[in-house]
């Protein structure tokens, strides 16, 4: 696994913004060859899925590899993963777009210099916190172009969440200006459900004494009500990096790739409603 920081020019965002990306090189049998003849590394071959990953609100694109094992558990995989820095969840500012960056932008610009597969089923996407909202914002708006979608800890009811914490907020928008929006995941759902569309699987999780706790309890009882295939963890633990760390690796585990060196399984798993 290779860690690769990119910076680039972003119409978007109007200014560079940095990457971060795990890049999976196949291991030769031996650490190198000392006469130089054969490579230590060879690239792999095919078309490869992968991870959006969206660290939480007030981090940066660095988090991810720098506090949790990620490329460990991406290497096992051979999964690429591309964390890039978000400022902006709620689209509530008028200078910049993060949500046209992560959602055309950056995908275009890495499948230009990268083997990354632009196919649903290879493609991933998920975050903490507000990164989780985020991911789950978009997978709802997008879901023709991601298979899975995950979240840690994450507000993934914006409107309540704003209500509760951010009530009064001098950048955030007003939460009664998001319901029925492109930003209202409940209403995000709903739409989807009455044209039929295929929605990603998802992957929930959240400490029990996270701030967080209620809201992801009561959108769990929500996509459950409208049976979608979900997947939803909580344990003991708070808003932290030692709860994502823990809960990343079984995120990942539960993304439909086969571990390096087995045989056969394709990357993507079918939607199936009724899942837990």
């Amino acid at each position: 696994m290779v860690t690769i920081q990119l910076t680039m020019e972003s119409q978007a965002l109007r200014a560079t913004t940095d990457v971060n990306v795990l890049y999976p090189l196949k291991r030769s049998f031996g650490f190198g060859d000392p006469e130089g003849k054969t490579a230590a590394y060879q690239p792999l071959s095919d078309r490869l899925p992968v991870l959006w990953l969206v660290h939480g609100g007030g981090d940066n694109f660095s988090d991810w590899v720098n506090r949790t094992r990620l490329a460990e558990l991406a290497d096992k995989v051979d999964l690429m993963v591309v964390m890039p820095s978000i400022r902006d969840f709620t689209s509530s500012r008028r200078d910049v777009d993060y949500y046209t960056f992560l959602t055309e932008e950056l995908p275009a610009y890495i499948r230009r210099i990268f083997p990354a597969s632009d196919k649903r089923e290879d493609n991933f996407i998920g975050g903490l916190s507000m990164g989780g909202y985020f991911s789950y914002r978009i997978a709802l708006n997008y879901p023709e172009r991601y298979s899975h979608v995950g979240s840690l800890s994450s507000p993934l009811d914006i409107v309540e969440d704003l209500r509760i914490r951010h009530k009064g907020s001098k950048t955030l928008v007003e939460a009664d200006a998001l319901i029925g929006t492109d930003r209202d995941l409940r209403a995000l759902v709903e739409k989807n459900l009455a044209a039929g569309a295929e929605l990603p699987r998802m992957f929930q999780a959240c400490g029990t004494e996270d701030f967080t706790y209620e809201i992801n309890v009561a959108m769990r009882e929500f996509f459950r009500e409208k049976k979608l295939d979900l997947t939803y963890l909580e344990g003991p633990g708070i808003h932290n990096w030692q709860f994502w760390d823990t809960y990343i690796e079984k995120l990942i585990e539960w993304l439909p790739l086969k571990k390096a060196g087995e045989p056969g399984k394709p990357a993507g798993h079918k939607f199936q409603k009724g899942g837990e």
